[in-house]
């Protein structure tokens, strides 16, 4: 799911960006100007009424709560929505928030956030999220995707070849995009034919040119068939965000340390190191001194700069689920210092995607 944030009712210059009307009830605004008239004939029946209900899903960081987040996975944070018509609950593990929803295009949605704080405070943010209608249900994910008929299609894409081209029975192929707002038209190339005993609709030319394949006849993007693995409809909000709390915890360090045995409050080994520093941020630039084993010794050369760095696991550990980085930039390690080594580690702790790492850091042979 992607994000585009518009300041006021002003659009920002970015494909997919428009100009929005003031966001009652915290919801954010619908879009101001019309939808080209090309697209009435190909806005799929109750699209919006077949996204009423509960999901699990993914969708980039929602600004208000998230702002200060140090980083995000490509495919957008889990978070649980319930469509109710023209709203959206989302729960993003911590908060629910309102936002504004309809169905922007013939294959994706639109999610309008208002935003109450920081620089961007009176604008909003849109979180998109492209779909196709399979057998009368609806299916969510991310890339390219749309539907067709016959020979005809439309498909609605992200990424440098945003927006939605629609290619019609006589072969005339047009791509639909925002500029500064407003929608704009120029002709596209669209070649169909045959790959892997699929049909595949091939949009543009050279290295921006989209990709999509028949099933039955919605059209999807290798990305998109990747990204609807991403997405549940389940039977309410609840079953919803239970979901996204296994989801989130699954990928929470802090959490799986806990589950491993770490201790929050003791540092003397890398599973509480890594339980204490998610608890606790402040232990972010102390002292740290740690017994453990060697679990990989490392050479790196860039810009023709050789840094050093050993990774280390506890002395009991039987994987390297939870090892930890001892950076000694451009000091080699000793010659002695090889996997499986009992080694003590000293150095000052930092945070590295949420995991503990020693920087700078020293290491020798434990006596």
């Amino acid at each position: 799911m992607k994000t585009w944030i518009a300041l006021g009712i002003a659009a920002l210059s970015l494909a997919g960006c428009s100009k929005k009307e003031g966001g009652g009830g915290g919801g954010g605004g619908r879009d101001m100007e019309k939808t080209p008239e090309a697209f009435a004939a190909w806005m799929p029946k109750d699209a919006a009424k077949l996204w009423d209900g509960a999901w699990a899903t993914r969708m980039t960081s929602l600004m208000n709560v998230k702002k200060k987040k140090s980083h995000t996975s490509m495919a957008g944070d889990p978070v649980a929505v319930e469509v109710k018509g023209d709203k959206a609950t989302v729960w993003d593990g911590e908060s629910e928030h309102t936002l504004g929803f309809h169905v922007a295009s013939p294959c994706e949605a639109r999610f309008t956030e208002a935003l109450t704080e920081g620089s961007m405070k009176g604008g909003f943010a849109y979180h998109d999220q492209m779909f196709v209608i399979r057998n009368g249900a609806i299916a969510v994910g991310s890339g390219s995707a749309g539907f067709r008929r016959g020979k005809a299609a439309v498909v609605c894409a992200e990424g440098m070849s945003s927006g939605v081209t629609i290619l019609d029975d006589k072969g005339a192929c047009t791509r639909w995009s925002k500029k500064f707002g407003d929608w704009e038209s120029k002709p596209e190339t669209c070649v169909w034919s045959q790959k892997d005993g699929k049909d595949l609709l091939t949009i543009g030319t050279g290295d921006w040119a989209t990709f999509v394949y028949a099933d039955g006849d919605a059209l999807v993007s290798e990305q998109f068939v990747d990204a609807e693995k991403l997405t549940k409809r389940t039977k309410d909000f609840a079953e919803a965000k239970a979901l996204v709390r296994e989801t989130i915890d699954e990928k929470d360090p802090g959490v799986q340390a806990k589950k491993a045995g770490g201790v929050v409050g003791k540092t003397d080994t890398v599973v509480s190191l890594t339980a204490s520093l998610a608890a606790d941020k402040s232990l972010a630039g102390k002292a740290m001194e740690l017994t453990a084993v060697v679990s990989q010794v490392g050479t790196f050369t860039s810009n023709g700069k050789t840094s050093h760095s050993v990774r280390v696991k506890d002395l009991d550990a039987k994987d390297t689920k939870f090892d930890m980085p001892c950076e000694l930039g451009e000091t080699a390690p000793a010659p002695e210092i090889k996997n499986d080594l009992k080694v003590v580690v000293k150095g000052t702790l930092k945070e590295s995607f949420g995991t503990p790492a020693l920087e700078p850091c020293t290491i020798a042979v434990a006596p």
